[in-house]
């Protein structure tokens, strides 16, 4: 039996050293914020190089193949497989024009993720999130390697707590105002702190909706705005695998299974 632990902490130790040292580029850390309830745009004063989508000249309906983000002859990016809807309850910056969407109900073709794909590197990337529910996922990635994955559920969390999360419920527009007032609306940031990112996967996990407007990047920024909902710091990540690798040993030790709940930047 002696032999047995040490032949099973020698390999835990392997595994995490290799886990370690094999592990993506990681940015120093992720910042995620949300603006005072009713904004529906970036706080552009205070970033630079900013760029908007609106979505408001796309064609409406679901396009496998997407379209090319363009801000007169710059080319910003493109997204893939892609979902344009005409404003309603649910979402449309200023209760007019269209939103994006990820459903797979609405799109009829099962989608699940869009893809944001950048031209160029970026630390800022912001959103009106409407009709929010916690199923909602936004992966970054850099150069083919995941930096940062969050959920919207933190956000949900974060707001229900809030002594006025009453003004954060229910569509702010007066074409739609006080509809679906069983779900938040709220612009979020998220900064990437001293790191870059050029790819973003919009997922929606389950049979709900991830609405969102006014897609905002930028290169930099001056400064974190906005009531912070969490900060990830890039030892996060290291804690995660180390976590992971100790659990792991002590499950092969009492052979027992146990079930974890760790926060991972993959």
């Amino acid at each position: 039996m002696k032999s047995l632990l040490i032949k099973s902490a020698i390999a835990s130790g392997i595994v995490l050293s290799l886990a370690t040292v094999t592990r993506p580029v990681m940015a120093a850390s992720f910042s995620v914020t949300i603006e005072n309830a009713g904004v529906q745009n970036a706080n552009l004063s205070n970033l630079v190089n900013a760029h908007v989508e609106t979505f408001d000249g796309e064609t409406q309906g679901y396009s496998s193949t997407g379209f090319q983000w363009n801000e007169g002859a710059k080319n910003i990016g493109s997204y893939q497989n892609t979902l344009v809807v005409n404003a309603d309850q649910y979402g449309g910056a200023g209760g007019k024009d269209k939103y994006f969407d990820v459903d797979t109900n609405r799109s009829g073709n099962g989608q699940k993720v869009s893809t944001l794909n950048l031209q160029s590197p970026q630390s800022y990337f912001g959103l009106w999130w409407s009709a929010g529910d916690a199923n909602n996922v936004m992966t970054f990635l850099s150069q083919g390697q995941t930096v940062f994955s969050m959920t919207t559920a933190d956000v949900v969390s974060y707001i229900a707590n809030l002594p006025n999360k009453d003004s954060y419920y229910g569509n702010p527009n007066s074409t739609f105002k006080n509809q679906n007032t069983g779900e938040p609306y709220a612009f979020i940031n998220i900064y990437d702190v001293g790191g870059t990112f050029d790819q973003i996967q919009f997922t929606n996990v389950g049979g709900t909706g991830f609405e969102s407007d006014n897609h905002t990047i930028a290169t930099g920024y001056k400064s974190i705005t906005g009531d912070v909902v969490t900060t990830v710091p890039e030892s996060s990540s290291v804690l995660g695998v180390l976590a992971i690798g100790f659990v792991g040993a002590t499950s092969v030790m009492t052979r027992r299974v146990k079930k974890n709940s760790v926060l991972q930047l993959s």
